[in-house]
């Protein structure tokens, strides 16, 4: 069996070996008919090596396409996303002709998606719902380096939104540039797709455009982008200083258009970009920014009237501006030169149009409460007002800034005095509090809290509240290391940001919303602006709050107005209460027409989740129950070398000691080991996005991984050499019998708790806590042991059975300790965890009671005898059973 096993592993890298030779071109003959579809295109040669492995030359992602008729449905301006396709080179291979690549990719098309739902379902959001895709794995073909045109052929599936397939056959034809530049920056092609039943029934033709983004490109356009950048005068405000390959990160997102900062449009005569674009986009986004060593940068620009064209959208034409620009060091901006997308009667006509957009970007230093945005710029036309293509100057302000909180950042407060009178005459007195605490808010800072909201309608949702600012400190996000950094202080006299009369500091934070109340894929709030002031003494803040309203088709709202009539309260529960929930509050509008626009229902929010309320309680709870997991655990390696050095001293005992004892005892150290045996050799994160401890914890499930590897190779050692006694002892045969009786019934007993919990839980992770449980009775096997032999004198040392009981029993009795005196917030129990064992108070006290049960038991069979145990009447039955020879149990 072995030697089967040892060939079948040296036939695995040879099965790889062959995955990954090239294909014969008499095999695509056979197989794929290449030469009827692609000879006048690339010819065909025979593979010899392999060139490279996923060539991001000659890949593209969120390409656009357009036609195939009779498979996916015809795109309107209505749709949430355009068609878009995925092309992915999974091998080169050179061939014997020079400058022919033989290649094998794959292809995705999706149809358009009607709405947001459908588009995020293309993502795995919801993997098991159905869109129109077209997909091609084994597309093979070659490639010509000296033209870049690129001819491949494959089978492949469609699948339409009913989830009905069929079998396809493709050509792909495609066309790379071989020289990039912002004149060569797409890739066009064209897609003819069969059935695969019947050949000549044909579907309409495929025209695909992509974005070209190679590593090697050619500047042409950067004199030119200085020049527009310098010609436009922009208010000297203060900027932060950002090194280009810092900066360049941070481009790739989706900006608001403001039109009401041009004087023009200010006098009621504004001209936007409807005349360039043919409607009028609220919001522009960047892709496919490449960044040099240098500063230049070259990228694309997708209008929109949709803030969720951010990711994975394709670059239409007509939408579009293709650019490039560099970062300007001395002025702390980026300047860029957008050119227009022309399209004349299909996809492979594109080319670019007039180079007369300019564009820059900054990163401002000081943020309030009505400019949140961590990046802002100016949109400006080059041409003359006369010219029909002309529009005026807009601002730009990104979007979802949660996290992006630059290093010398300051806040300054403009609307914490105006709600200062309404918290405190809202709330309690603190004389009405009497000595309750509420949590210090320094520790939320930079935090995300979680937050549950419901309409006057009933209707849920979720969504986040980050606190950017508190008292003078400004917070970010740090997702390398997890957890909230300090980026600066506030601008100092901006408004007085603590009192230490009464206990009150200024707070900034943004909610950021991530469902819908409503079914037609519309936010009453979604991202809102507030700051105000916290009051420590009654636990309560009032904030004013702003936002942008959500853009609607055929809404007249007017969009570059924001709407700050809103009115929030939150109230904290108290610290050292055990609070089901943290927090509650509302967030109310304060227009008292109803008809209004910007109107809507008050909403009450709630959190149950406070990732740094009571911070400093708790982090000092962690590092004790930290403490106290690894003096548990160092204790049970000395227990464990106890019983090993009495075992040697009296090694007649030794093949009395119960080898299913021992293995319950091993079982219960390799179930954690397994589970999370990856921390011994990566970061584990697990604690340290709570609080700002994760260095600390992070380590310390380190040492407990190495603490419990030396308790399981002392429990081997010991099952080693208990598993030796055995078998040489002189009566082996009657111990093995007696061993078996013992596990006939531990056995059982531990298969029926392991399915019960299952079924009740119907998930396998349930089985870690249970073999936790498993070990509280480690015991159990011993004593039946013991009276199957009738076993006396002392075989376990009573440091070894009590001290393992009491380290078994110790985190219960402080569970019900910590039930009694901790607010509970999730996941930070280290100690008493309730991912290895069950904890309740109803577990907690049957398993100290099991402990301590059969702790006396071995006690009393080691002193007295495992008969005493046994009832006289049992005993002659019992044991007149055992003595009949050749028994097997």
């Amino acid at each position: 069996m072995l030697t089967a096993m040892y060939h079948l592993g040296l036939l695995f890298p040879i099965l790889a070996l062959f995955s990954t030779s090239p294909v014969s071109a008499a095999d695509y003959n056979k197989t794929y008919i290449y030469a009827d579809h692609c000879r006048d295109i690339v010819p065909e040669s025979v593979a010899t090596t392999l060139f490279v492995q996923h060539n991001d030359q000659t890949s593209f992602e969120d390409g656009y396409f357009t036609g195939g008729a009779g498979l996916f449905q015809s795109s309107n301006s209505t749709v949430f996303a355009p068609p878009s396709v995925n092309f992915r080179t999974k091998s080169l291979h050179r061939t014997k002709k020079n400058g022919i690549f033989q290649i094998q990719a794959t292809m995705s098309l999706y149809g358009a998606f009607q709405n947001r739902s459908q588009h995020y379902r293309r993502f795995n959001y919801h993997p098991k719902t159905i869109v129109e895709e077209a997909t091609f794995s084994d597309l093979a073909g070659f490639w010509s380096e000296s033209t870049g045109m690129v001819c491949l052929v494959g089978h492949g599936v469609f699948q339409n939104a009913t989830g009905i397939s069929r079998d396809l056959f493709a050509v792909v034809s495609l066309t790379f540039p071989r020289v990039s530049s912002l004149s060569t920056t797409w890739i066009i092609g064209t897609v003819k797709i069969f059935d695969h039943v019947d050949e000549h029934n044909n579907f309409g033709p495929i025209s695909l455009l992509a974005y070209y983004a190679p590593k090697t490109y050619s500047f042409t356009k950067i004199p030119y982008a200085n020049t527009s950048c310098s010609a436009v005068k922009i208010e000297d405000a203060p900027k932060l200083e950002m090194s280009p390959d810092i900066a360049c990160a941070y481009f790739y997102r989706v900006f608001r258009i403001n039109y009401t900062s041009s004087v023009d449009c200010t006098q009621g005569n504004c001209r936007s970009l409807n005349q360039t674009l043919g409607f009028t986009p609220r919001f522009l986004s960047l892709h496919g920014i490449t960044c040099r060593e240098d500063g230049n940068t070259k990228f694309y620009i997708r209008f929109s009237n949709s803030s969720n064209y951010q990711f994975h959208m394709p670059m239409i034409p007509e939408r579009s501006l293709v650019g490039e620009g560099f970062w300007d060091p001395e002025s702390n901006q980026l300047c860029l030169l957008a050119c227009r997308v022309n399209k004349d009667n299909s996809l492979k006509d594109t080319h670019v149009g007039d180079c007369d957009i300019g564009l820059t970007l900054w990163f401002p230093e000081v943020m309030k409460l009505k400019e949140r945005s961590s990046i802002v710029g100016r949109v400006w036309s080059i041409k003359n007002k006369e010219d029909v293509n002309y529009f005026d100057m807009a601002s730009i302000y990104s979007l979802n800034d949660r996290y992006n909180m630059f290093h010398g950042l300051h806040y300054t407060y403009t609307e914490a005095d105006s709600v200062r009178d309404s918290c405190s005459n809202g709330g309690h007195s603190s004389t009405e509090l009497g000595d309750q605490r509420y949590p210090d808010l320094k520790f939320l800072g930079g935090g995300r809290l979680s937050l549950n909201m419901k309409n006057a309608k009933g209707k849920g949702q979720w969504g986040e509240a980050n606190f950017l600012s508190i008292g003078n400190d400004v917070y970010g996000y740090d997702f390398e290391k997890m957890s909230a950094v300090r980026s600066s202080a506030s601008l100092a006299g901006s408004t007085r940001s603590s009192d230490a009369a009464n206990s009150s500091m200024n707070v900034a934070i943004g909610i950021h919303l991530w469902s819908h109340f409503d079914d037609d894929n519309h936010f009453e709030i979604n991202e809102l602006a507030a700051e105000g002031v916290y009051d420590s003494a009654t636990g309560r803040i009032c904030m004013k709050g702003c936002q942008y309203p959500k853009h609607t088709d055929g809404s007249s709202l007017d969009y570059d107005s924001i709407d700050c009539d809103i009115l929030i309260h939150i109230q904290f529960a108290p610290v050292d209460e055990k609070a089901e929930v943290h927090l509650t509050g509302t967030i109310t509008s304060t227009r008292n027409n109803k008809s209004d626009p910007f109107y809507f229902e008050t909403v009450t929010i709630s959190s149950n989740q406070m990732q740094r309320i009571g911070a400093d309680r708790t982090v000092w709870r962690m590092n004790v129950e930290i403490i106290m997991v690894l003096v548990s655990l160092t204790f049970s390696c000395i227990c464990i070398a106890m019983q090993i050095f009495h075992v040697k001293k009296q090694p007649r005992v030794l093949a009395s000691v119960s080898i299913t004892m021992l293995l319950a005892l091993i079982l219960g150290y390799t179930v954690p080991l397994v589970v999370n045996f990856e921390a011994l050799f990566m970061k584990s994160r697990s604690g340290s996005i709570l609080l700002r401890s994760g260095r600390w914890i992070s380590t310390y499930e380190v040492i407990l991984r190495m603490l419990s590897i030396i308790a399981l190779f002392l429990s081997m050692r010991l099952l080693q050499l208990a598993w030796s006694a055995r078998s040489s002892a002189g009566d082996s045969k009657d111990l093995w019998v007696q061993e078996r009786r013992a596990l006939k019934w531990c056995l059982p007993l531990c298969a029926a708790g392991a399915l019960l919990t299952w079924l009740v839980s119907s998930n396998w992770e349930a089985l870690i806590p249970y073999s936790g449980f498993v070990l509280d009775g480690f015991l159990l096997p011993q004593i039946i042991f013991n009276v199957a032999q009738r076993s006396k004198g002392r075989v376990l040392t009573p440091c070894f059975y009590i001290g393992i009981v009491a380290v078994r029993a110790l985190p219960h009795l402080y569970d019900i300790y910590r039930a009694r005196n901790y607010t509970a917030i999730d996941s930070t129990d280290i100690y008493g965890s309730g991912k290895w064992d069950f904890y309740s108070t109803a577990w907690d006290v049957i398993i100290l009671c099991e402990g301590l049960l059969l702790a006396a038991l071995i006690y009393l069979q080691q002193r007295f005898g495992s008969e005493c145990l046994v009832p006289k009447r049992l005993r002659m039955y019992i044991y007149r059973y055992e003595e009949v020879p050749g028994v097997d149990i």
